[in-house]
């Protein structure tokens, strides 16, 4: 098994290809708008839609990506949300049942390191190379 090299290695192992059409992330630390972390998702083949505004998000996901499914293709969508996993629940029940749902954030990445300290940190400068 290749070694972990770092955050971003621990956070991609969820991400494999053809797995679900559809994944939910809570990411209230925006770890997945991180740059590096974010090309290899795309790189990978995955979408990432941000839910932010509900009929926003319901045009963009009715009109690309359920019609994409409807005709029997697959995609691997990630629609992440900006809030804690709980807030997940918050989103509409269809998307809620077809989707598998994952949650990322600074405290559970980094465990032995104070969460309100690693939140604080610049993240450019920090590059997230812990």
């Amino acid at each position: 098994m290749p070694r972990l090299n770092n955050w971003r290695d621990t956070t991609l192992n969820d991400f494999v290809p053809n797995v679900s059409k559809l994944t939910l992330v809570a990411d209230p630390d925006c770890l997945l708008t991180e740059e590096k972390l974010a090309l290899e998702l795309r790189g990978r083949g995955f979408d990432l839609i941000e839910f932010n505004d509900p009929v926003e998000f319901r045009y963009a996901y009715e009109s690309k990506y359920r019609s994409i499914w409807d005709r029997g293709e697959h995609t691997d969508l990630v629609v992440v949300l900006r809030l804690q996993d709980a807030e997940l629940e918050s989103l509409p029940y269809d998307l809620l049942q077809a989707g598998r749902k994952l949650s990322f954030n600074l405290g559970d990445l980094f465990p032995n390191l104070s969460y309100p300290v690693i939140e604080k940190l610049d993240r450019k400068l920090a590059g997230f190379a812990f």
